[in-house]
């Protein structure tokens, strides 16, 4: 029987990065992966905003990004997404993870 492919998609965590706010971070896909071989800034397609919107307008401006600041973002996309367990009377939703 064939695995749902629903199943195995990349999932997403909300994460506070000091001096940018909440960024949503979605881990690669293997789509990511083989485009990394051609564009440096691929991991760009990973960020959002809180709102849904892009992190970026051109993802080649993240070239501009301060060096730290990228580091630290790269990080994030590149960490997997733990699942967690809220207690019993959770609403479902995944807590904001901080780490500054």
């Amino acid at each position: 029987m064939p695995i749902d492919v629903a199943n195995l998609r990349a999932r997403q965590k909300v994460v506070e990065i000091d001096g940018v706010g909440q960024l949503t971070f979605r881990e690669p896909t293997l789509a990511d992966v083989q485009r990394s071989q051609t564009d440096l800034y691929w991991w760009v397609a990973c960020v959002t905003c809180a709102d849904g919107s892009p992190f970026l307008s051109n993802p080649q401006e993240a070239g501009q990004i301060r060096a730290d600041l990228a580091a630290r973002l790269l990080e994030e996309v590149n960490k997997p997404v733990r699942p967690t367990h809220g207690s019993s009377d959770a609403s479902g939703e995944s807590p904001t993870t901080h780490r500054g």
